[in-house]
């Protein structure tokens, strides 16, 4: 749930954005409807059939996007106590902490084709968790199919990550890094022994 929080905050964020519109926006676009008829004297009977619609047409949307905050924040609940149940919860944050300490601060100053990798050797760092496999804990990091930026990730974990991994999980055995090259990606993991 953690690891997924810009997703689900984003999607919160444009519900109650659309409730607040339909809520708002109708109220606003009856009062600039009014004046536009009273300014041009046309028939208030039809200004009111309108209005009457856009109220109609704003109540049956606002209700339908407030069941669906009200299921959305259901699901994101259930999701929640099952990650706390589970420890994903605990594993997400603590990837957080391990995914911050690998990344590192581009300067401007270095040459162009190095900072493109060293920018895009962030950006997947930041992709990468820790999760429970088969009832064993594995930190799992995408690379991209970029050999330079493969050997960045590797560089930047290369012994940190199972110093990491052995400090903050005191009785869990840590197997090396290992490379898995996909179809389209490349893996690093680091698996529990």
């Amino acid at each position: 749930m953690y690891y997924y929080k810009k997703y689900w905050l984003l999607l919160l964020v444009y519900i109650a954005l659309g409730l607040g519109a339909l809520k708002l926006g109708y109220k606003l676009l009856a009062l600039l409807l009014f004046e536009v008829f009273k300014l041009l004297s046309l028939d208030m009977n039809k200004y009111t059939v309108i209005v009457n619609k856009m109220h109609t047409f704003s109540i049956n949307w606002f209700n339908n996007l407030l069941a669906t905050l009200i299921l959305t924040i259901g699901v994101l609940i259930c999701w929640f106590f099952i990650n706390s149940i589970t420890g994903q919860l605990k594993r997400d944050i603590a990837s957080r902490q391990l995914i911050k300490s690998l990344l590192r601060h581009i300067s401007s100053s270095n040459i162009k084709l190095v900072a493109e990798e060293e920018k895009l050797a962030n950006k997947w760092i930041k992709f990468g968790r820790i999760i429970s496999k088969q009832g064993k804990l594995m930190l799992k990091i995408p690379c991209g199919n970029n050999v330079s930026v493969i050997n960045i990730i590797m560089k930047r974990c290369d012994g940190y990550v199972n110093q990491w991994l052995a400090q903050n999980y005191p009785r869990k055995n840590w197997a090396p890094i290992e490379v898995k090259h996909g179809l389209f990606i490349t893996w690093l993991y680091v698996r529990e022994k």
